[in-house]
């Protein structure tokens, strides 16, 4: 088989304003190579939320934190910078700092999208789950590291999650 191809990529965000998502679903995601549109049903997702999601998101893809490997399926060989872990998790509003509704963690092999409660509904973090779940099996993302010079962790604090 012939390794997938590694892009840099866009994740976007947004609350569904022409009816994308499923009837019963939270979640209606669209992939094509370079891009991947994360539709949330209104009421499960919030505006601020989709906005932070966006700027940590074009953060990450436009500084080469992570790729994407197109192509990539259940039987693709994982690369050592393949991620392993990567979920969604809502926590108490009193975790967070009042500007922040949402603090991604990312550390070698595993990201956490940290979701101040109530930006987001216990379905729509059970389908993205899900969702990433699938998309990890599938050797889809790939996290770039400087581990020559000790990075094992990132947080993305208020002043990063300002959109320059």
């Amino acid at each position: 088989m012939t390794e997938p191809e590694i892009y840099a990529a866009e994740v976007r965000y947004e609350v569904d304003r022409e009816g994308k998502v499923p009837a019963g679903r939270a979640l209606f995601v669209s992939e094509e190579p370079g891009l991947i549109v994360a539709t949330f049903r209104p009421g499960d997702a919030s505006e601020k939320l989709c906005e932070q999601l966006n700027v940590v998101s074009r953060h990450i893809f436009r500084n080469g934190l992570w790729a994407t490997r197109w192509g990539a399926d259940e039987s693709t060989e994982p690369s050592e910078h393949t991620l392993l872990k990567v979920r969604f998790e809502i926590l108490p509003a009193d975790a967070f700092p009042e500007v922040l509704v949402c603090l991604p963690r990312d550390r070698p092999g595993e990201f956490v999208w940290f979701i101040r409660d109530p930006h987001m509904s216990q379905q729509a973090c059970n389908e993205c789950n899900a969702y990433l779940k699938k998309s990890i099996r599938a050797g889809l993302w790939m996290q770039r590291w400087n581990q020559d010079e000790g990075e094992t962790e990132r947080f993305f604090f208020p002043d990063e999650l300002e959109d320059p």
